[in-house]
């Protein structure tokens, strides 16, 4: 491609920019779009949500020693710092309840999409590769 060429035929080659960006996005959607797009970012999701379990759990663990290292302490601790802690740690219970349902939300979007998007054959592998550690209950799955 020389000089002379781009300076010719300028606007074909700036379309030609512009139509492989516009292509590359089209795919890119019809990709998300896609069930086994659909079920990536439920994972992504999923996987989000598992973390931010554990960070909450791993929150409360911590904000539970202190409480008993000032429950065992009491004479010497100022009351309000001992109810400040017992509140701290009731918020914390509360936020590790909230980020376990949104686990188990994430979960069912999961199977949702398997449900929905996949051949009934195939469901079990799927849920046992997804969605490890999961109970079988025996009852079907509904949302």
């Amino acid at each position: 491609m020389t000089l002379d060429f781009l300076q010719q035929y300028w606007a074909l080659f700036m379309a030609s920019i512009v139509g492989s960006a516009v292509l590359l996005f089209a795919g890119w959607r019809a990709w998300l779009d896609s069930p086994r797009g659909r079920l990536q970012a439920a994972r992504r999701r999923l996987r989000e949500t598992e973390v931010a379990a554990k960070r909450q759990h791993k929150r409360l663990v911590q904000l539970s020693g202190r409480l008993e290292s000032l429950r065992s302490k009491a004479e010497s601790v100022k009351p309000l710092r001992l109810q400040e802690a017992t509140e701290a740690v009731q918020d914390g219970q509360a936020l590790l309840k909230i980020a376990g349902d949104q686990v188990q939300i994430a979960r069912n979007h999961v199977r949702k999409i398997i449900v929905e998007e996949f051949p009934p054959k195939d469901h079990e592998r799927m849920r046992s590769r997804y969605l490890p550690g999961e109970p079988e209950d025996g009852r079907p799955f509904t949302f």
